[in-house]
């Protein structure tokens, strides 16, 4: 007879665990005695047929899911209108910022060419397909048309014209300075003011076509003067541009031919009466340890100061001013003084006369009182010319 071994309830068999059987779990059926079936290894509740079991607890998300980074076209749109913003207010406001250092007169210089990024940044608003972006480039947009738009259009007065002047920057250069007096006598100029010519070049061959074309003129400093009428009452105007002048002795800067004056005040006899002419040559704005253009805001309010107690009928400001139409200090000398622009009445676009090669900004100028600008134009570079572009302009006296 054989007998088997005892076997216990969750006991081992030959090694091996023997799992609990549900009638070796007393009282658990029902759930006596404080079990839950649930804790028991290997139970699996059942639901009734046709019940659906409870969906699990939201799971609360995490950091990231809830602040997603923007993707690369929002955050361009973003960009985009930002950029576009800045320049609108810049637009508005620019006259408002402090110029301590000449900073703001800098950018004033080139606000025309705010017209580029706004451009760009109008097409990179259509590309991302942000809307915000596409709104603030558009009021970009709107604001620099405003502002510069109708200095796209023609402009001028339909009356005749009865004096002719052309200006030049000619940089101290021969091949300039003869190609200029090739050109004033074509273009039937009654004044040819010119800037930036030494004695030396003013006593040169390169003159010829200009002294035979006019009766009269005037080189003295760094400024020649040829006229179809008679030139008189000749004197310098002392802008403190020089080492001389800074001593305080205004005679000994007139009595050096060679000394750079800033400006020559001339008195053109004209059929129409006489005209009192300032040929100029402000000192070229320059990024310096005081600032931007220092020395040419000081020389552009010696003028100012210059021709306010002048008190002739008719006076005319001509030759390189050095001085962006958009600059603040532009207006000290137009508005301020009463004078006119020729350009600002008489021209079309911008006028941009420097550089020769690629002019990005008008420093060259007619301002007129006592008299109508009828017609204002740049005239191509000479041959050979790397500074200036020539203006002619037309007046009424």
């Amino acid at each position: 007879m054989s007998v088997e071994p005892h076997r216990a309830a969750g006991g081992v068999e030959h090694g091996v665990p023997l799992l609990p059987s549900q009638h070796s779990l007393p009282s658990q059926r029902n759930g006596e005695d404080g079990v839950d079936p649930s804790d028991v290894y290997g139970y699996e509740p059942t639901l009734p047929y046709g019940v659906e079991p409870p969906a699990p607890p939201p799971r609360e998300p995490v950091e990231e899911e809830r602040r997603p980074w923007p993707s690369a076209r929002r955050q361009i749109g973003t960009a985009v209108a930002v950029l576009a913003w800045l320049i609108a207010a810049f637009l508005i406001g620019h006259r408002f910022l402090p110029d301590s250092v000449g900073l703001a007169s800098l950018l004033e210089t080139w606000l025309p060419w705010l017209a580029v990024p706004t451009a760009l940044l109008l097409i990179a608003a259509i590309a991302a397909r942000s809307l915000r972006a596409v709104f603030a480039t558009l009021v970009a947009t709107a604001v620099w048309l405003g502002g510069y738009g109708p200095q796209l259009f023609p402009r001028g007065d339909p009356i005749p014209s009865n004096l002719r002047v052309v200006s030049e920057d000619v940089n101290a250069s021969t091949v300039e300075l003869g190609g200029v007096s090739q050109l004033a006598p074509n273009q039937h100029a009654d004044i040819v003011a010119l800037q930036h010519l030494p004695p030396a070049l003013a006593a040169s061959s390169a003159t010829q076509n200009l002294n035979a074309a006019y009766g009269y003129h005037v080189t003295q400093y760094e400024f020649g003067i040829w006229s179809r009428y008679p030139i008189a009452d000749t004197r310098a105007v002392d802008l403190a541009t020089t080492t001389a002048a800074s001593t305080g002795n205004p005679s000994l800067v007139a009595a050096v031919p060679h000394v750079v004056v800033g400006a020559l005040r001339v008195t053109v006899t004209t059929p129409e009466g006489a005209l009192v002419l300032y040929v100029v040559h402000i000192p070229q704005p320059v990024l310096g340890d005081q600032g931007f253009a220092k020395v040419r805001d000081e020389a552009v309010a010696r003028l100012v100061k210059t021709v306010a107690a002048d008190k002739a009928p008719k006076l005319a400001i001509v030759g390189d001013i050095n001085v962006a139409q958009t600059d603040r200090r532009f207006s000290d000398l137009s508005s301020g003084l009463g004078l006119t622009s020729a350009q600002a009445a008489a021209g079309r676009g911008f006028g941009f006369t420097w550089p020769a090669e690629f002019p990005v900004v008008r420093l060259d100028d007619l301002l007129l009182r006592g008299g109508t600008p009828v017609r204002s134009v740049v005239l191509p570079a000479l041959s050979g010319g790397k500074s200036h572009l020539p203006i002619e302009i037309d007046l009424h006296l």
